[in-house]
């Protein structure tokens, strides 16, 4: 794998989650206009293709392992999406896109609140919040349901799947969407 991705080679992982994420939610929003400022949370060997996704966009990844920066954007911030907020301005934001952070290093309650809430913050309003998660033991740091920074936003029916939460892999990966409505 190492040869392949010093040649320029992007790999991906072929997984149900995957490819709702790749072939539907990723080109939905970088297809539709007013999409054109986007975050993405988390980066590893099989997201360095997405930049590919976002082209002629205004790509931006968020990571806080240093050695996984290499997979992310030419516009990519080592840090915690915890300090989103020192990154971004108020309604700085058209997209972001959390998957697989929530319950795999986004662990602490308080942690969480402060990554969601700044999220929240950085987005315009009409902005859209994707949050994928996986639903397995000992990576649910708590219920969703009981994150009060996500009561922020309203529930999104995402456009090319119809509804607010679709659920992949038998159950054990869920993607949540949510936009930033005025108050």
């Amino acid at each position: 794998m190492k040869v392949l991705l010093g040649c320029g080679v992007d790999l991906y992982i072929s997984s149900q989650d995957r490819d709702i994420l790749e072939k539907t939610i990723m080109p939905y929003l970088a297809q539709e206009e007013g999409y054109n400022r986007i975050l993405f949370v988390g980066c590893a060997w099989y997201t360095r293709g997405y930049r590919k996704v976002f082209t002629g966009k205004d790509y931006w990844t968020i990571e806080i392992d240093p050695e996984q920066a290499r997979y992310g954007s030419s516009q990519h911030i080592t840090d915690s999406v915890e300090n989103v907020g020192q990154h971004f301005r108020e309604n700085d934001l058209d997209a972001i896109i959390c998957n697989g952070v929530f319950g795999w290093g986004l662990d602490e309650r308080e942690a969480v609140e402060k990554a969601f809430q700044g999220c929240f913050d950085c987005l315009r309003e009409g902005g859209v919040f994707v949050l994928g998660w996986n639903d397995l033991p000992g990576h649910v740091p708590f219920p969703l349901e009981d994150c009060v920074a996500l009561r922020s936003f309203t529930r999104l029916e995402f456009p090319p799947l119809g509804s607010t939460r679709v659920v992949a892999e038998a159950g054990r990966h869920s993607f949540d969407f949510f936009v930033k409505k005025a108050v």
